[in-house]
């Protein structure tokens, strides 16, 4: 039985974990599409799998430039049995397709776990559920960021020793 706080405590997780998945699509080059959807955002849609909570929905938006021409194709062809809206339908899947193992390959090699999400009206959106090992990029900067530390550390160590000679670590005399 889950409480209230474990909820909490895995949302927040979560929250953390829409940031990397963010931050690892972005590195890559591709857009993210804020929280928000702003109309003409096209990019990598990240969000907590709510309500379920079982891990990051990724997806792939295109650009309403695409959306449309294809809802004006599909109304103007309301069973959809045209050239235009099959052309439309064909142009969509192979955009999802592309886009959803694009992103699964980057993730994936990032290292994240990417499963697909079983979501039937989303065939293409993945489900990202942790981090198995920091991605190399963000490794190198965390390690470079504790140098730059450890160095400043040694710095204000040196100064205080110098400027108060008579005090050991502890502060004694």
């Amino acid at each position: 039985m889950t409480t209230a706080n474990d909820d909490k405590d895995r949302r927040f997780r979560l929250d953390v974990l829409v940031t990397l998945v963010q931050e690892e699509l972005v590195a890559a080059g591709l857009p993210v599409v804020p929280g928000d959807n702003p109309v003409g955002v096209a990019g990598a849609e990240v969000q907590v799998d709510v309500p379920d909570l079982r891990g990051v929905t990724v997806d792939w938006q295109e650009h309403t430039v695409f959306w449309d021409a294809s809802q004006e194709a599909w109304a103007e062809d309301p069973l959809q049995e045209g050239a235009e809206c099959a052309a439309f339908g064909k142009l969509a899947a192979a955009i999802g397709e592309a886009m959803a193992e694009a992103m699964r390959k980057i993730l994936t090699a990032a290292g994240l776990e990417v499963t697909g999400s079983g979501n039937d009206y989303a065939p293409d959106q993945l489900l990202v559920t942790r981090r198995l090992a920091p991605s190399p990029w963000q490794a190198r900067r965390d390690a470079k960021f504790e140098r730059q530390q450890e160095v400043m550390r040694a710095a204000w160590q040196a100064k205080h020793e110098a400027e108060c000679p008579n005090h050991g670590p502890d502060g004694d005399r």
